[in-house]
């Protein structure tokens, strides 16, 4: 069977995003082929997004769907769950598709590769107005391993995946809020094939600014991803301490970034712990005595 994009339903979880949906329903219906469903969550918004999507031109091209908060996870099965197409798109409410062709080009890619089960594209991250940084990595096949030890995909509005796919492995967990798309991609990645359109289709903005992987909260999270990571992979040994050393790097960077001694030392405690004391052999060690030593990292942020 060949698809066309007429086989694509778009899913966009909304959640108090009245300042950005409207720029997001422009970028969507400016594809050149148009996905034969759009299908918005209002996730429990709380401000006037509710009043702006009605009040869209778009408005009478969408399905539009009102549930009770619960985070963007339990919003996109929402959407999942009311499509029969099947290809699903995943747009945030707050990013833009750059390229006119995304749903075109990935229905291409997934054309030629019949076990495919995800496309996605490369992204630009916008960090404040002189920040831009380009996602691109690139997949080509069989690359569940990969997912061990990062989140390769691209950007989360960068994903066509398969319908029935994602039903199977039971879509997003909605227990996760951090790293919950992760799993999701690495659950399709054991099934099929991922594919990567190598091309800018999508613009994020960090409208926060802020460096939220440092908090308890986030680390918990992703505790939880990795340990589910490493029963889907069924490794042992010096694979998993490897595997958790690496899923840590993100912690210490940002905790660096932001001069946060007390969080360095307790992730290194925690790293210690869960790496196999491979960390002790690292960088970290030299920072973290260093950070003990001086009660600061201006110096090291200096140097970067």
């Amino acid at each position: 069977m060949r698809y066309t994009t007429e086989d694509i339903a778009v899913v966009i979880p909304a959640y108090n995003c009245a300042g950005f949906i409207q720029d997001t329903l422009e970028s969507l219906f400016r594809q050149r082929e148009l996905p034969g469903e759009v299908i918005v969550v209002n996730d429990g918004s709380t401000d006037n997004t509710d009043e702006v999507i009605r009040g869209s031109r778009y408005f009478p091209l969408i399905r539009y769907c009102q549930v009770e908060n619960g985070g963007p996870a339990a919003a996109r099965n929402h959407g999942v769950a009311q499509t029969a197409r099947p290809w699903v798109a995943f747009l945030d409410a707050d990013d833009n598709w750059v390229h006119w062709h995304k749903l075109e080009m990935q229905i291409e890619l997934a054309n030629l590769h019949p076990q495919a089960v995800l496309i996605d594209t490369f992204a630009e991250v916008h960090w404040g107005e002189d920040r831009v940084l380009t996602i691109d990595r690139h997949k080509d096949g069989w690359v569940f391993e990969q997912f061990l030890t990062r989140n390769v995909i691209n950007a989360t509005s960068s994903v066509l995946a398969s319908t029935e796919a994602i039903r199977k492995v039971g879509g997003f967990d909605e227990d996760i809020r951090f790293g919950e798309d992760r799993l999701l991609w690495a659950s399709l990645a054991c099934r099929g094939q991922v594919h990567t359109v190598p091309q800018v289709t999508v613009r994020k903005v960090n409208h926060e600014g802020n460096l939220t992987a440092c908090s308890d909260r986030n680390y918990q999270y992703r505790i939880q991803c990795v340990e589910r990571l490493i029963r889907m992979a069924k490794v042992k040994g010096r694979q998993v301490d490897h595997i958790w050393y690496e899923n840590l790097e993100e912690f210490f960077r940002d905790a660096l970034r932001a001069n946060n001694v007390p969080q360095y030392r307790n992730l290194f405690e925690k790293a210690r712990k869960l790496s196999g004391g491979r960390v002790y052999w690292s960088r970290h060690a030299l920072i973290n005595a260093y950070g003990s030593l001086v009660g600061n990292f201006n110096l090291l942020n200096q140097l970067r």
